[in-house]
């Protein structure tokens, strides 16, 4: 497979047309090359394929450091979570959106023996590995996984004729919605699942505010990630007031993402010089290596932002 077939614009780049945007999606993710190349690269060969938080402790020079980074991404988003909640509980409910293949789910039911989890995910093969994983982590009786958009979650994962405000008392995503067609619309969404008084979690990678920010330069980023409403911090915080979310909070975590970036890039490098990707086509690994290089300074110079937003669903 060559770059021009990875990266063909009309596949990849903005169309204003949802169901297009989403088989773009579809395309970014669940291909058995892309999946590979996520779960080397971003998972260190594990299922929890986000960015990482690279606390002091981490040795960024030991293999399979990018994976303990996402993994301590998952517990502390969990934990503000769990935090953040009004009321105590013995059992908790969890719900992923946009969940990959399930590893942040499965990890914190791993941790968390009171908790259920359902996840929500556009990529059928994905979430196969999903319920493939849950099963081998011996936690499949508390996990549920449904193929679908997170812009459809109130209908998907709600009853037909349900009267009940909201099934889930923490909504969670890591990484996914800088996919979302609108960013209202689901985090619309992400409040219709969500119990009154519950707390919504995510993180993702934001447009920064740099004063060398251009629509040039966001369009590069844009035509391989599947960017259609790309928005600020500020402009997401406005998003999820806007979608009915009271006390929304953005915590700055910028500084994490462009080490994420470097130690992808160093990754790849290795990956590539070694040969060791049989499964993944050079030219893509050499695509995303002069891609990755490229976004470290563009973190530098503000074009990009990341870190958490959380919220709080009125009782």
């Amino acid at each position: 497979m060559t770059a021009a077939t990875h990266y063909k614009p009309e596949v990849y780049s903005k169309s204003g047309e949802i169901s297009q945007h989403e088989r773009g999606v579809q395309a970014q993710y669940d291909t058995a090359e892309k999946r590979a190349f996520y779960a080397q690269v971003m998972g260190d060969g594990t299922s929890n394929i986000h960015f990482g938080k690279w606390d002091d402790d981490i040795d960024v020079t030991q293999e399979g450091a990018y994976g303990k980074a996402s993994d301590a991404m998952t517990d502390y988003m969990f934990a503000l979570a769990t935090d953040l909640l009004a009321r105590n509980s013995s059992t908790l409910s969890y719900v992923d959106l946009g969940s990959g293949t399930g590893g942040a789910a499965i990890r914190l039911l791993s941790a968390h023996p009171s908790l259920t989890a359902t996840c929500l995910n556009l990529c059928e093969a994905q979430n196969a590995t999903a319920q493939q994983d849950a099963v081998a982590a011996g936690v499949a009786d508390r996990f549920t996984v449904r193929t679908g958009s997170y812009d459809q979650a109130q209908a998907l994962l709600l009853p037909e004729n349900n009267k009940q405000p909201g099934l889930f008392d923490v909504c969670f995503s890591q990484d996914a919605f800088v996919h979302s067609f609108s960013k209202v619309r689901t985090y619309e969404q992400a409040l219709a699942v969500t119990k009154p008084g519950g707390v919504f979690v995510f993180c993702d990678l934001m447009c920064g505010d740099g004063p060398d920010v251009s629509e040039d330069e966001l369009a590069t980023f844009a035509a391989t990630n599947m960017v259609n409403d790309w928005l600020s911090p500020a402009q997401n915080v406005k998003a999820c007031e806007q979608a009915g979310w009271q006390d929304v909070v953005f915590i700055d975590m910028t500084v994490d993402i462009k080490k994420s970036f470097q130690l992808m890039g160093q990754k790849v490098t290795r990956l590539i010089e070694s040969g060791a990707a049989k499964d993944i086509d050079p030219v893509l690994l050499d695509t995303y290596r002069q891609n990755l290089a490229a976004r470290v300074g563009q973190v530098d110079r503000g074009v990009f932002s990341w870190g958490v937003i959380h919220a709080r669903k009125a009782e």
